[in-house]
């Protein structure tokens, strides 16, 4: 769900307000993948492209039990929380949306870290299901 996450931020924040909460929150679990491409020097995009679009031909996981999981979820959210209670709750929301899309697709993911059962979903990432979709949630953002 590459561009779905920002365009659901994008789309609640703009009904909604607080944008950079949402737009933040609905990105932030895929940080991991930040480090693990400078982990294991996927510096080039399409090495990168290619290694995040098949997690199992590339034998690395993308999605850490750190951010995808809901443990994640309430450390991060809490921590904003913290900060400022209304951006906590949006922040939070959007992680929360984040990690429902994330179910769906078919990359591996412990959302009930640090439990070893792992979810997978049924959509292929970078698949044209995905696409289909982050283009209507484009046009939804445009129209509202």
């Amino acid at each position: 769900m590459t561009f779905a996450h920002p365009l659901i931020g994008l789309i609640l924040g703009k009904e909604f307000g607080y944008t950079a909460a949402f737009v933040i929150g609905s990105l932030f679990p895929d940080i991991d993948h930040l480090f693990i491409l400078i982990k294991n020097k996927h510096f080039k995009f399409r090495e990168a492209f290619a290694a995040m679009k098949n997690e199992d031909a590339a034998g690395e996981r993308y999605k850490t039990p750190y951010t995808h999981s809901i443990l994640g979820w309430l450390i991060f959210s809490g921590v904003v929380f913290l900060y400022s209670q209304p951006a906590g709750l949006v922040f939070g929301a959007a992680y929360a949306l984040h990690l429902l899309l994330d179910i769906i697709d078919k990359d591996e993911k412990q959302l009930f870290y640090p439990f070893k059962k792992t979810i997978r979903g049924f959509l292929p990432v970078f698949s044209k299901y995905e696409i289909i979709f982050s283009v209507i949630l484009l046009a939804i953002y445009f129209y509202i």
